[in-house]
């Protein structure tokens, strides 16, 4: 049987100026380290998003543009569809990226010096931005139990009593593979409401929900909803993150003015007209796509997770509930962040990301993307299973 979309041929991306592949050297000072490190995959986008593309590049005009209809009636029947959430499009505000999107919120809906909370380990940017905005970062570590993460609530109700003025959320959580419940985000949004706490979430990986695990928005709680904004994307879902496109859902008429104030005070008006079109079709057309994709990447977790138990069991994986990043537990190996980062690179030659860098809890884990061909990540898994070899012994006669 013919498949209809391919995710198993490698794609060489070296020479197309690509952060993952073309800048391996200079982020691992190892040229032939194979780079599972940066979260955007190695697959084809759908075929309909190029053809936008094309057709709107056959216009030899690339004045200055505005967003059509069908962006937003896109983004509201995908919605629909793929999340059962209703959307309206007033809530919609094109947008030039999640984390620029998220950076505006902070600027527009805090003041310098208010308290803008996280849950580590959690992707760095998050924290970049809240103290570049000169606000104070504050903690809620995620609690980490039986190969799985959950929230600490009791934590967190005291962290919102001691002046907490916004949350940052990652929902699917970047790295640690969760998809939040739709228990937990609704208690989590109510408590928001209660102490009257800005929720921006990240839900940049909303579409990648794997093994059945569907991600519920911070929208989905109407009472919650004058103090929740969504940041979404189709860069994630279908490979397209180098458009720089998002959009900001924030069903707040007053808190949608402040934000859209604070953009246009950096004149940060809409993304290009490209990506616009790209956005559009994606989202149009590219269900089929994702599903063949999401499938294919269960099959990459399930390796992942399979080969290590049985040929390299010192390194645990978390489970993954979505995206298409793993969280690597090498704590095992009793090895300093430094030593670990250093062995992976330099004698196994894999490119992963630090824990470290993803703040409180991340020490001695790696995240890795799968995101790519099997071939790819079966040659990852051959180094990490020697790896383990090595510092169990194993492969001595």
């Amino acid at each position: 049987m013919n498949q209809p979309f391919d995710f198993d041929t490698p794609i060489d991306r070296t020479g197309t100026h690509c952060i993952k592949w073309d800048r391996r050297q200079g982020k691992f000072n190892e040229e032939q380290v194979l780079p599972l490190w940066i979260a955007d995959t190695d697959f084809a986008c759908p075929s309909q998003v190029t053809e936008a593309i094309t057709r709107r590049c056959s216009h030899p005009v690339f004045g200055y543009s505005f967003p059509s209809d069908q962006y937003f009636t896109s983004i509201m029947d995908w919605f629909w569809k793929r999340h059962g959430l209703t959307l309206e499009k007033s809530w919609i505000r094109p947008a030039c990226g999640v984390v620029t999107s998220i950076s505006y919120c902070v600027q527009a809906l805090t003041e310098p010096g208010d308290q803008v909370l996280i849950q580590p380990p959690v992707y760095d940017p998050f924290q970049a931005v809240i103290a570049g905005a000169g606000r104070k970062v504050v903690e809620n570590p995620l609690v980490h139990k039986d190969n799985t993460y959950t929230m600490d609530f009791a934590h967190l109700e005291q962290a919102f009593q001691k002046g907490v003025k916004m949350m940052v959320l990652c929902n699917p959580h970047n790295p640690v593979g969760r998809v939040w419940t739709r228990d937990e985000i609704t208690r989590l949004v109510k408590l928001c409401a209660q102490y009257q706490v800005y929720l921006v979430s990240d839900e940049i990986h909303c579409d990648i929900g794997l093994f059945g695990n569907r991600c519920t928005s911070v929208l989905s709680v109407p009472e919650g909803r004058p103090w929740t904004i969504s940041c979404i994307a189709p860069g994630k879902t279908f490979n397209v993150s180098g458009l720089a496109i998002s959009s900001l859902l924030v069903p707040d008429p007053d808190v949608s003015d402040r934000i859209n104030a604070r953009l246009r005070s950096a004149w940060l008006i809409n993304p290009s007209v490209v990506a616009l079109e790209a956005s559009a079709a994606a989202y149009a057309y590219g269900s089929d796509w994702l599903d063949a994709q999401l499938s294919y990447l269960e099959d990459n977790a399930r390796l992942v997770t399979d080969r290590l138990a049985a040929e390299a069991p010192s390194i645990i994986p978390a489970k993954l509930e979505g995206t298409f990043l793993m969280w690597l537990d090498f704590k095992a190996f009793g090895l300093t962040d430094q030593a670990l980062a250093q062995e992976l690179v330099h004698t196994w030659h894999l490119g992963l990301n630090d824990g470290l860098h993803f703040g409180t809890g991340g020490e001695g884990f790696m995240r890795m993307n799968i995101g790519c061909s099997r071939s790819l990540l079966n040659q990852a898994l051959d180094n990490l299973v020697r790896m383990h070899q090595a510092h169990t012994g194993q492969n001595r006669k």
